[in-house]
C-alpha cells in the first residue's frame, strides 16, 4: 500500500486536483492506495481566497479518511498512527506551503516506514523569516525528496541532502474535453474577429499581471485587435490592477472575470483563447502549462524558475519579465501562430507527460527498488 498525505475533495484547487490524479493513475496501474487528508487545512483568518472547498459532490475511487487537523496536535498523532497501523510501502507527503511543515514533521516522525516529501514549492514566492527554517525541520523528518521541476530539485539541494529524484509537472487528461473557439468564444459573448490572450490562475503579485498589463500600449500599435482576458479567484486586491489598467488608457483591452473558475468551465476560457500568457517574476513549476497542453494552446511563459521547461518550440514561446519583452513576444506569437498549432504533437504530449507516465516512473523509481 501507498500512503498519500495530502488534500482531496472537498479541498477545491490544483494541489487537490492533482492529487486526486496521481491517486487514480496508482489505483489503475494496481496499486493500493489510501490518502489522508485534513478536516482542517487553512484557518479561515489565513485563507486569502473566499472558500477552500468545492461546491457539489464528487465520486473518488479509492480510500480517503479526513483525520488532520493542522491547529490540533492531537490529530497528527492520531494520523500517525492510523497511518502505522496500514503497515504502508511508502507514505507520500504532499508539501507546498510552510504551513504544514511542523504538523508534517510530526507526523513522519511518528511513522517508521520509508518517507518521502513531494515538493511543489520548496520556499513560497512571497517569503517570511521563518520560511527555511520550517523546510528544513519537514526536509529532516523524512527519507527521500521528489520534485516536479530541475529548479526545485536544485533549490532543495541547497537544504537537504537527502536522495532527490526530479520527475515533471504531469497534463491531467481527466479534465473536461476541449471544446471549438467558435463555441467557445459565442457561449462567453466574445468578437471572434479579435485575438485573445488568457491570463488564468490564481491572482498573486509573484505571477506578474501588472507586466502583462504594462505591455498593452505597446502590444496595441503591433497587434490592435489583442484584448486580455484575466481569468481568475485574486489572492490580492483588484484594485491595482484596474487602475493600472485606467491609467494606460487599456481599459477596452482587458476583461476581468476575477472569481474562483470551476472545472467545468475551464474549456471555455482555454477554447476561447488564441495564447496562454504566463508573465511571471518567479516561478517553480506551473501548473497552467500542463492545462494549456491539454486544450492545445500554446503558452508565452517568463524565463523564470523551471516555466521554460513546460514548453517547446512548437508549444510556446519563452521571453524576459519586462513589458517590452512581453509585447514583443506576444506579437510574434500572434503573427505565427500557425506554427504552434500541430494537434499531433500536442497529443503526443499528452501521453509522454501523463499522469500515466508520471505514476509508472513513480512506481520505478520509489516503490519497486
Amino acid at each position: 500500500m501507498v500512503v498519500l498525505v495530502a488534500p482531496i475533495h472537498p479541498f477545491r484547487g490544483g494541489i487537490a486536483d492533482t492529487s486526486a490524479a496521481f491517486v487514480q493513475s496508482l489505483v489503475q496501474q494496481g496499486e493500493d492506495v489510501c490518502v489522508f487528508s485534513f478536516t482542517t487545512l487553512y484557518p479561515k483568518l489565513l485563507f486569502p481566497g473566499k472558500t477552500q472547498y468545492a461546491s457539489g459532490q464528487k465520486k473518488l475511487d479509492f480510500t480517503t479518511i479526513h483525520t488532520i487537523n493542522t491547529l490540533n496536535p492531537l490529530s497528527w498523532l492520531r494520523t500517525a498512527k492510523r497511518i502505522s497501523a496500514l503497515k504502508p510501502k511508502l507514505v507520500l507527503f504532499r508539501y507546498w506551503t510552510p504551513w504544514l511543515a511542523i504538523c508534517y514533521a510530526t507526523i513522519a516522525k511518528k511513522i517508521n516506514e520509508t518517507k518521502v516529501a513531494w515538493i511543489d514549492n520548496a520556499l513560497p514566492h512571497e517569503r517570511k523569516t521563518a520560511d527555511k527554517f520550517l523546510l528544513n525541520t519537514f526536509l529532516g523528518s523524512v527519507d527521500k525528496i521528489l520534485c516536479m521541476s530541475a529548479y526545485v530539485t536544485t533549490e532543495l539541494k541547497k537544504h537537504s541532502k537527502k536522495e532527490l529524484i526530479t520527475s515533471f509537472h504531469p497534463v491531467d487528461l481527466d479534465l473536461p474535453r476541449a471544446i471549438s473557439q467558435e463555441i467557445a468564444q459565442e457561449k462567453l459573448a466574445l468578437d471572434p474577429s479579435l485575438d485573445y490572450l488568457l491570463f488564468f490562475g490564481l491572482i498573486r503579485p509573484y505571477k506578474g499581471l501588472d507586466l502583462l498589463i504594462k505591455s498593452l500600449p505597446q502590444l496595441r500599435r503591433t497587434k490592435p485587435n489583442a484584448r486580455l482576458l484575466v481569468v481568475g479567484e485574486p489572492y490580492e486586491s483588484m484594485r491595482k490592477y484596474r487602475e493600472l489598467t485606467a491609467s494606460l488608457n487599456v481599459d477596452d483591452l482587458v476583461f476581468f472575470h476575477d472569481r474562483f473558475v470551476p472545472t467545468s468551465e475551464i474549456p471555455l476560457w482555454f477554447g476561447a483563447c488564441d495564447w496562454v500568457v504566463q508573465p511571471y517574476k518567479s516561478a517553480t513549476q506551473s501548473g497552467i502549462t500542463p492545462m494549456a497542453i491539454h486544450y492545445t494552446k500554446p503558452c508565452i511563459v517568463t524565463n523564470v524558475g523551471s516555466l521554460s521547461d513546460g514548453v517547446s518550440e512548437k508549444t510556446g514561446l519563452v521571453c524576459e519579465p519586462n513589458p517590452t519583452a512581453l509585447s514583443q513576444m506576444i506579437t510574434k506569437g500572434l503573427t505565427e501562430n500557425k506554427l504552434f498549432s500541430d494537434k499531433k504533437f500536442y497529443e503526443s504530449l499528452q501521453e509522454k507527460r501523463s499522469w500515466n507516465a508520471f505514476c509508472k516512473e513513480f512506481i520505478k523509481t520509489l516503490i519497486k527498488i
